[in-house]
């Protein structure tokens, strides 16, 4: 049922009414409806008798940048729902964290990049996943960005309506979806090489630069948050575990350098892919046949970057699986991964010893996989921790503007996921060395 109302007429004008309750939608931005009032025409709604109601689209926790919200367009018995994400609507978190410069790179991705990327697929052959192409994201009725006006819509599909469900984030992942993310995280990076080879020019606006540098400059208010992070993985381990401490007090001492170069992609040429950059099972959904997961949907583009491939990998294996998982899987996890970027490679027309032969992937392991402890650090402990748990992100970003610095985790071990974060977090730590990444 919707919290917030408003009705569409001939005028324009809005009658928005908000119940008394603590889960209330709040007053919306006109952009937003003005969005809305021009799509609901395209899907064939009438002018003037169209209503507009809101819900909330997302449960606390599930976005950090973006605010979700349920929009539903009714005209007489026709009721549709569409998903609008728009930026934060407390001005301090929307300026805090960089929020206009990440949906100015998620409406480009809508805008232009997956229809190049999927018109390029079609004049090749590839029709459709089935055909083993990457086609694997939510549909976008509109996206935009104004960044002087710090407004922005995206206008995306409700995937639960197509039965479309999201992994436990607390769960480490299981075998089957693993291989299933790891096959199309093969093919979209498989297209990504391709285009670079065959549309050099059209592939050139899409080579965006790491979206964290700004985050580690010299005296960013986030420096100290980071620091704090990865003090929290030094604590997690125990104190026999002398090499551990040692390598992570190393890290320590370069971390912010690390940061910036596993984000260079001049470094990972010619072997440099446009990457989804935020691969962790909140930001993918899946539809399952008998039980197991047939589908993946990949969504939140905002962090999207020109980068190594490892990102990716490293990133979703270390953060989502758990050690005892690592230790069954990891590697025939990689293979599958690099199995399915070489068959949509040769689909595309190019062979992978070529394009990206399996030493050129072990090698970028080798040079970028630390780059896993640098996102385990601040997903693990929140995919470790329950929802009501979470911080709160409004008072953390009033401080941060007062302040000009993030003296605290984001994400603290609490009494109740303590042992469970410790478990991870050990986990993620001993595995980098194990596969000399640290």
């Amino acid at each position: 049922m919707a919290d917030t109302v408003a009705t569409n007429g001939h005028s324009g004008q809005h009658q928005q009414g908000t119940k008394k309750q603590e889960d209330a939608v709040p007053e919306l931005p006109k952009y937003l409806y003005a969005a809305l009032e021009k799509l609901a025409p395209e899907e064939g709604f009438t002018d003037g008798k169209f209503t507009i109601a809101f819900d909330f689209g997302s449960s606390k926790g599930d976005g950090f940048v973006g605010q979700m919200f349920k929009a539903i367009i009714s005209e007489g018995e026709r009721k549709e729902a569409y998903l609008c994400k728009i930026p934060p609507l407390d001005d301090a978190r929307r300026e805090q964290f960089h929020a206009m410069t990440a949906f100015a790179r998620e409406a480009l991705v809508y805008e232009r990049f997956l229809p190049a990327i999927y018109k390029f697929q079609r004049e090749k052959g590839i029709a459709s996943a089935q055909d083993g192409g990457f086609f694997n994201t939510p549909r976008c009725y509109y996206a935009h960005c104004d960044e002087e006006q710090a407004q922005s819509v995206i206008i995306m599909e409700d995937l639960r309506l197509r039965d479309f469900t999201m992994w436990n984030k607390h769960n480490p992942i299981d075998y089957d979806h693993a291989r299933l993310f790891m096959t199309h995280i093969g093919r979209f990076h498989a297209v990504s090489l391709a285009m670079k080879r065959d549309r050099p020019q059209e592939f050139e606006q899409f080579k965006l630069p790491n979206p964290f540098d700004p985050i580690v400059e010299a005296d960013g208010p986030f420096r100290n948050m980071i620091l704090s992070q990865l003090q929290m993985v030094i604590d997690a381990l125990d104190e026999q575990d002398t090499m551990e401490r040692a390598k992570m007090e190393q890290l320590k001492l370069e971390i912010f350098d690390e940061f910036q170069r596993c984000g260079n992609g001049a470094l990972a040429e010619p072997y440099t892919v446009v990457g989804h950059g935020d691969c962790w099972t909140n930001n993918m959904m899946f539809r399952y046949k008998d039980g197991k997961p047939e589908e993946i949907i990949l969504f939140d583009w905002q962090v999207m970057r020109y980068v190594t491939p490892v990102q990716d990998l490293v990133y979703f294996s270390f953060c989502c699986m758990d050690a005892p998982f690592r230790r069954k899987h990891y590697e025939e996890m990689c293979d599958i991964y690099y199995q399915s970027l070489s068959n949509t490679l040769a689909k595309l027309g190019h062979d992978a010893g070529e394009v990206f032969p399996r030493s050129a992937l072990d090698e970028q392991f080798q040079t970028f996989g630390r780059y896993a402890i640098l996102m385990a650090m601040f997903l693990v402990p929140m995919m470790c921790t329950k929802n009501e748990e979470l911080p709160d992100i409004e008072a953390m970003a009033q401080r941060m503007k007062q302040t000009h610095q993030l003296e605290e985790s984001f994400f603290k071990a609490t009494e109740s996921n303590q042992d469970a974060y410790r478990k991870r977090m050990s986990g993620v730590v001993k595995d980098c060395i194990r596969y000399g990444y640290l």
